[in-house]
């Protein structure tokens, strides 16, 4: 999750129209952002994948749609979409919006020049190095706020992993899921020129969170939270997990 999605849900959520799609349809958007979200991924991957089978158990009409960032707060402003998919926990985002339960988990760790001996122990001990780091993401509290290391702004994932392949930075970091889905989606020719350094970050949970001004918001949530855990618990959830990641 980049951190100027939050100061846009600011801006955009708390003008929203309290509305809702109809009785018990629910609109769930997400952007770009491979293997949690895409067009071209099988079920949109594995954000609108998930919510959406685990809404349709629950017994809601839903409609899932990839859109660009601005487009989605456009929509929440009219109450147009319901919640939102692909995001990482955010504190500051409570205000706007309503968390139901992590249906995914994924790390954040290092990626380093393949034969490279870093590994992460603390974020005090990154100092000596470069990173290269996207526009905005977020990727653990204390590396977010850590204006002392060297850091060079890219647009995505890829320019930043391809950076330390061509050794322009000495380390970027982002979700282990994002990484190889870039790296074998987008340019194979990376494989064997980069690494996961020892050690995790973060392990980051993957939400859907519902617009704290949707009329039925506290009901969605109940019914999500309780249809989720029990296709974690009868093996369905972990069926859909295998389309997108593998057993």
């Amino acid at each position: 999750m980049r951190k100027l999605r939050k100061l846009l849900l600011a801006a955009f959520l708390g003008a929203c129209v309290p509305t809702v799609s109809s009785a018990d349809t629910l609109t769930i958007v997400a952007d770009e952002w491979p293997p949690f979200s895409g067009v071209s991924l099988p079920g949109k991957g594995i954000s609108l994948d998930v919510i959406g089978e685990v809404l349709k158990r629950a017994g809601y009409q839903v409609e899932t749609e990839v859109l660009p960032w601005a487009r989605i707060m456009n929509g929440a402003t009219s109450g147009q979409y319901d919640a939102i998919g692909s995001l990482f926990f955010d504190p500051e985002l409570e205000n706007y919006l309503t968390y139901a339960d992590p249906f995914y988990e994924t790390d954040v760790r290092l990626v380093q020049r393949a034969g490279s001996d870093h590994a992460f122990t603390s974020v005090e001990a990154l100092r000596p190095f470069s990173f290269a780091v996207g526009d905005g993401f977020l990727y653990q509290d204390e590396f977010d706020r850590a204006d002392y290391l060297n850091k060079v702004v890219v647009t995505t994932t890829l320019q930043a992993v391809q950076m330390v392949a061509h050794e322009r930075v000495d380390l970027t970091l982002d979700s282990v899921d994002v990484v190889n889905h870039a790296v074998r989606s987008d340019d194979p020719s990376l494989r064997g020129l980069v690494e996961f350094a020892p050690g995790v970050l973060a392990t980051q949970g993957i939400h859907m969170a519902v617009r704290n001004n949707l009329p039925n918001r506290d009901q969605v949530i109940q019914d999500f939270n309780t249809t989720l855990a029990e296709m974690r618990a009868d093996g369905s959830l972990a069926k859909i997990l295998e389309k997108h990641v593998g057993p």
